[in-house]
């Protein structure tokens, strides 16, 4: 069909449609931070996927080693706030030691701790390096993490001084996500090869859920390929989230383990408030003790549910392209849920395992005065980094992810202090602190109640 047969209007549409879509892929080839992502987040575009790496015994050449760090620090200085100026010296200076001291064959793991090395210099704790190769996971450790135990020391080496010999490794706001960076590693046999530990005579020391210690000693043939690792996990880990409701001690309880923001939560939390409101529950308990991962977004839900008609939010920066796009704090107005208003007492659960979008959404909470925090301070400070974008390298098809904003905390007079709750208790106490203090208060208002019958009566 020629064009002089196509109605005019249709070629109008059909132009504009194609310009439209020209302009958006030239937007995202100039300012998007998702550019080359393997994951790119809705409302912006990638061509790139995940692809998995040749297995972790392959042997590189000088060059592609080479290539691979330099991609890596292509995108730090494309895609991270703190380099819109280009990477700092220490980053360039790093890089080029790196590439010096490579022989005409590299290896998996010397690459790895390469990047992993350039990778820390950002001195953001969400910017890091991860392998792609199939990997062979340590199942009964696995099992006893998700069964609440912790890790003290692997071949007598503590924890903290495994992490003080590997620091170069790791960038970390507090020791409790530098603690939670290493032992991520201890999973997989490339873990623990990463951090040059032989697998082969290999010891765990960990704490028990009841505080008891156990040894536990592991040789290669305790690692699994992931096929058959995933079968063998006894113990999932904990749900994203859960709630109850305590009818008889006036309290419904939110535990947010993971961050996850999406339409099940939205309804988890409608379904949470209703209730709540229903029957008359008097207090809140958002448990965010183990929150780290995922979005901060899940406090936003949560806050559309109590009666405060504005918030404060924090400022931050996002990186587009060559530009630094900032923004001011700000006060917001709340669109409320009014049918289900809780004008009750809201109790926060923090930790020191409380870290990245848990320590956000736990900053919304306590810098806008919403709830009584109670617990250690949490394990990363409020201003800092986030919404990676991830990429691969060509060559080892190294994954690193990269921050694209940078936060600021919303009470600035505290910008470089950790978030700290109202009253400090052991980790273990603070569900019971919380319920503690909701007895106190019950008690109060009954014995308020009492007071003004009784007065009402000798009227």
């Amino acid at each position: 069909m020629s064009l002089k047969r196509i109605p005019k209007p249709v070629i109008i549409v059909l132009s504009a449609i194609v310009l439209c879509l020209a302009l958006y892929i030239v937007f995202n080839m100039i300012f998007s931070p998702y550019w080359d992502s393997v994951y790119a987040p809705m409302g912006y575009f990638s061509l790139a996927s995940m692809r998995q790496a040749e297995p972790a015994d392959t042997i590189y050449t000088k060059k592609q080693a080479c290539d691979d760090l330099d991609y890596l620090v292509k995108f730090l200085g494309r895609v991270h706030p703190y380099y819109i100026d280009g990477v700092s010296d220490d980053i360039n200076t790093l890089l080029q030691n790196k590439k010096d001291s490579f022989g005409e064959e590299v290896s998996t793991y010397e690459l790895w701790r390469s990047a992993a090395e350039i990778a820390s210099k950002a001195d953001d704790p969400e910017t890091l390096v991860m392998p792609s190769f199939a990997q062979n996971y340590l199942v009964d450790y696995i099992n006893k993490l998700n069964s609440g135990y912790t890790p003290v020391s692997v071949n007598k080496v503590k924890i903290t001084q495994m992490l003080q010999d590997n620091s170069q490794y790791f960038s970390f706001d507090s020791e409790t996500k530098g603690l939670s960076l290493i032992t991520a590693l201890f999973q997989s046999r490339e873990g623990y090869t990463f951090l040059n530990i032989d697998t082969e005579n290999l010891s765990v020391e960990y704490i028990s859920p009841n505080g008891t210690t156990i040894l536990q000693t592991y040789s290669d043939k305790d690692f699994y390929p992931y096929e058959e690792a995933v079968n063998m996990i006894e113990v999932q880990p904990a749900e994203p989230y859960t709630s109850i409701i305590e009818d008889e001690k006036n309290y419904g309880l939110i535990t947010i383990n993971t961050c996850e923001y999406d339409s099940d939560y939205k309804k988890f939390v409608y379904e949470f408030f209703g209730e709540v409101t229903s029957k008359g529950i008097e207090n809140v308990i958002i448990d965010l003790s183990n929150a780290s991962t995922g979005s901060s977004q899940v406090a936003d839900e949560i806050i559309m549910y109590l009666p405060q008609d504005t918030i404060n939010t924090p400022g931050g920066k996002l990186r587009m392209g060559p530009y630094l796009m900032k923004w001011d704090g700000e006060t917001q107005r709340i669109n409320h849920y009014d049918d289900m208003l809780f004008d009750g007492q809201v109790y926060l659960v923090i930790s020191e395992k409380t870290s990245s979008s848990g320590t956000i959404a736990a900053e919304m909470f306590i810098d806008n005065g919403l709830a009584i925090s109670i617990g250690t301070p949490c394990g990363s400070i409020p201003q800092c980094c986030g919404d990676v974008a991830v990429f691969q390298t060509p060559n080892a098809a190294l994954s690193f992810q990269v921050s694209t904003k940078c936060f600021d905390r919303i009470d600035q007079s505290k910008s470089e202090l950790p978030l700290e709750p109202d009253f400090i208790c052991d980790s273990e106490e603070t569900l019971d602190k919380a319920k503690e203090f909701i007895l106190k208060l019950d008690y109060q208002k009954s014995q308020t109640r009492k007071r003004a019958d009784l007065l009402r009566s000798t009227l």
